[in-house]
């Protein structure tokens, strides 16, 4: 995958700043994620769950809302209903300069944001909505303040709070409170007319999982609460996030209409293969053979940063596996029965004399064979089309 910094219009017209990742082949389909109170697109559960989705072949935009992050503006003149006036510009946006998103996901207060953004009074807007998947979303958005009920008596008295939260001050202003106060999820959440996933972890502390639960029972089926157990709630524990991405893309897909269907007649020849360049990394490129694709990269040594397969490595693994086939067709065509396994190792042998390329085929047949059966079944080995490739390539074979 590869990202690409992007600029795009809020409800109010300042620019809010985001980022949109993309899988290095064809998308199946386009996603949103809002991110948590007061955090951005560069929390870890934004990140890592965008570029996960990514991996997943679904490209993902993440933005800061207004004041926050990158983004223009100031917080303390938002609200909670800006913000989901906010998540519908974003959607505007992706829908007009790319294609709309199927998938809108939103992280705690961000996932309450997602809900009503997609409720049945304003989804008219985003049509393209067919589903939604929120991760530790509170019920109650006025959730939020808990989070500084001591300091309260400031903003009645003041007008205003600001607080230090993820290491800047934060401004919440009583028209923010109001605004929390006047939500009233009751009134639609039972109206989500699309499918719902809630993710959220039992050990959760900033917002219990009975917040889930009670999401869960306004929602209309189809419906599913999956425990994310052992995460906290900001999802840092390495690993948390990237498997909330995973279960999001596995549950999301049924209710997919994939972009890359129309692809389906770019199925390349037998014995094709084509590769392009990608911006994952300076040596990167998206290989297509047959109706499959993967992404190779050079060797760290020679400058790649491990995006993809070597083709070095693919060259020797094409060997190792077409060795295999070639044995194991032999012991069908013989009525070998007694063979279980076939293990192949092959590796580049460096340092040698020659100026000829040397690689090193270790085969090892596992199964209760005579000499003549292990000698039959041997020499097969190079029946491949591989095989005949890498006629100029000296092969060691160690046999076992």
């Amino acid at each position: 995958m590869h990202s690409v910094s992007v600029k795009l219009p809020s409800s109010t017209g300042s620019l809010m700043a985001g980022t949109l990742d993309l899988p290095d082949g064809t998308p199946k389909a386009f996603a949103m994620f809002v991110h948590c109170f007061t955090g951005s697109r560069f929390t870890p559960a934004a990140s890592r769950v965008s570029k996960t989705l990514a991996d997943e072949g679904i490209a993902c935009l993440r933005f800061d809302f207004p004041g926050l992050g990158q983004s223009e503006g100031e917080f303390s003149r938002t609200s909670f209903s800006s913000n989901v006036a906010d998540i519908r510009a974003a959607y505007e946006w992706l829908e007009s300069n790319y294609e709309a998103p199927q998938l809108l996901v939103g992280h705690s207060l961000g996932g309450a944001a997602a809900l009503r953004a997609v409720s049945a009074s304003t989804i008219e807007r985003m049509r393209g909505i067919r589903a939604v998947a929120t991760i530790g979303a509170p019920f109650d958005p006025a959730h939020a303040v808990l989070h500084f009920a001591d300091r309260i008596g400031d903003v009645d008295e003041h007008g205003a709070v600001t607080l230090k939260l993820g290491g800047r001050d934060i401004t919440i202003s009583r028209e923010f409170l109001e605004d929390l106060a006047e939500v009233n999820p009751e009134s639609y959440l039972h109206r989500l007319k699309v499918p719902l996933l809630l993710l959220h972890s039992p050990v959760d502390q900033t917002v219990g999982i009975d917040n889930a639960q009670k999401i869960f029972l306004c929602a209309r089926y189809p419906k599913s609460l999956v425990a994310l157990d052992k995460v906290d709630h900001l999802a840092t524990r390495p690993g948390a996030a990237q498997r909330a991405a995973h279960l999001i893309a596995t549950w999301v897909s049924p209710y997919l209409q994939s972009t890359a269907d129309s692809d389906a007649e770019d199925v390349l020849p037998e014995g094709v293969a084509q590769a392009q360049s990608i911006p994952a990394g300076a040596f990167t490129d998206l290989v297509h053979t047959g109706s499959r694709s993967f992404t190779t990269d050079r060797e760290k040594e020679l400058g790649g940063k491990n995006l993809g397969i070597a083709p070095s490595s693919l060259l020797i693994a094409a060997l190792a596996a077409a060795t295999s086939e070639e044995i194991r067709a032999a012991a069908r065509e013989s009525r070998i029965r007694e063979l279980e396994d076939v293990r192949v190792s092959v590796t580049t042998v460096v340092g040698t004399d020659s100026d000829q390329p040397v690689l090193r085929r270790n085969i090892s047949l596992i199964g209760n064979l005579s000499d003549e059966q292990r000698a039959e079944l041997l020499a097969a080995r190079d029946n491949s089309p591989v095989a005949a490739m890498l006629s100029h390539v000296r092969i060691e074979d160690i046999d076992d």
